[in-house]
């Protein structure tokens, strides 16, 4: 999907049943965006069309779209990744106190000490998030865990860290 407002939220699966659901390999913390009778892009390589979710099952990662009612017809969806936007996760999430999307922290500055080390390029996520840093003053990138042991906190629209300042002298 060649939009940079586009969020991926899974790759539809096999079917499964008689009653065309789906397997889901979910990328989404948030059962909110399967919502029945939500609309979400789905992608294909050039192709793209619209599904309206009528059935889902978060514990079973199982979906059903309207006009997909069989194994049959289910399983022309098979493979399609479904998308949604920044837009629409704003408006559909309600983050608690603190909490921030991790598309909102991408270009954010990183500091430690009091002073801007590195800018946040990307983050991939897993059973710890990984940030991918660049180094400022430098054509360097560093990877490094999100975790204590190197993020204080978020002040403003920035990241604050300890220990990251070491890994960067010793590259």
């Amino acid at each position: 999907m060649a939009e940079n407002n586009a969020l991926y939220l899974a790759q539809i699966g096999k079917t499964f049943g008689v009653n065309g659901l789906l397997k889901l390999r979910l990328d989404s913390d948030f059962p909110e965006f399967f919502a029945v009778g939500r609309t979400l892009k789905a992608v294909l390589g050039e192709r793209e069309r619209n599904l309206t979710i009528n059935r889902f099952d978060f514990n079973r990662a199982l979906i059903g779209f309207v006009g997909f009612d069989s194994p049959e017809t289910a399983a022309a969806l098979t493979n399609y990744e479904l998308f949604t936007t920044i837009d629409e996760t704003k408006k559909t999430i309600a983050l608690k106190e603190g909490e921030r999307f991790w598309f909102d922290l991408i270009g954010a500055p990183i500091v430690e000490n009091g002073v801007q080390i590195a800018t946040i390029e990307r983050i991939d996520e897993g059973s710890e998030p990984l940030l991918t840093l660049t180094i400022e003053g430098k054509k360097r990138r560093l990877v490094i865990p999100y975790n204590d042991r190197f993020i204080i906190g978020a002040q403003n629209d920035v990241l604050v860290t300890q220990n990251v300042t070491a890994l960067i002298e010793a590259l």
